[in-house]
């Protein structure tokens, strides 16, 4: 029974929310709107992405310049540890160059690509924002015919009324007036039978 019953259920949420929908797809506002809100989600994402891919770019090239100094620092150590002999200490120095200089290589390339990919977002911000603003016009220019199109309904029955229900309402009057004089004479001819 209950099985029964939440497959009814089921059935009549769907049916509400089929109808639902069906109304917002033959309102344009609401239409509009929706689309307005799933624009602003996409220009609130594209944001946070930039900002983040913009974090990101500065910490590379910290990074890249941290490690450009100490590649730099590492090389005149290993010459200094060669010209005093130090064998070791310059065999130290010159992996530790490697790492930095290797480490810097890399960073270059992945500053390169932060930026291409910073740009790409950049763009895709702007055109979100660019379509954002688009509907934000359309939702402004379907309201002002929507406008126009309520006043005309509105403003037409009044010129209607000021001309030709006139007439109307004078004939009315006129019926009334003669209905009711009709009914004072059948009243009076009623009560003069009734005197004879």
């Amino acid at each position: 029974m209950t099985n029964v019953l939440t497959k009814i259920t089921e059935v009549i949420k769907q049916d509400i929310l089929e109808s639902k929908w069906n109304r917002e797809q033959s309102n344009p506002v609401s239409e509009i709107q929706r689309e307005i809100k799933e624009c602003q989600a996409s220009v609130k994402k594209a944001k946070q992405l930039t900002e983040r891919q913009e974090l990101l770019k500065r910490e590379f090239e910290k990074e890249y310049s941290h490690a450009k100094s100490m590649a730099a620092k590492r090389k005149e150590h290993v010459q200094l540890a060669e010209e005093a002999g130090e064998e070791s200490l310059a065999a130290a120095a010159l992996r530790e160059y490697n790492f930095y200089s290797d480490r810097a290589e890399r960073l270059e390339k992945t500053m390169s690509e932060a930026n291409a990919q910073l740009e790409k977002l950049e763009l895709q911000l702007e055109e979100h924002t660019f379509r954002l603003k688009d509907l934000e016009l359309k939702l402004l220019e379907y309201m002002a015919k929507e406008n126009a199109v309520t006043g005309e309904k509105q403003s037409a029955p009044l010129k209607e009324i000021t001309d030709e229900d006139r007439r109307y309402e004078q004939i009315e009057k006129h019926l009334k007036e003669n209905a009711e004089k009709k009914e004072e004479l059948s009243i009076d001819e009623q009560i003069e039978q009734l005197k004879q």
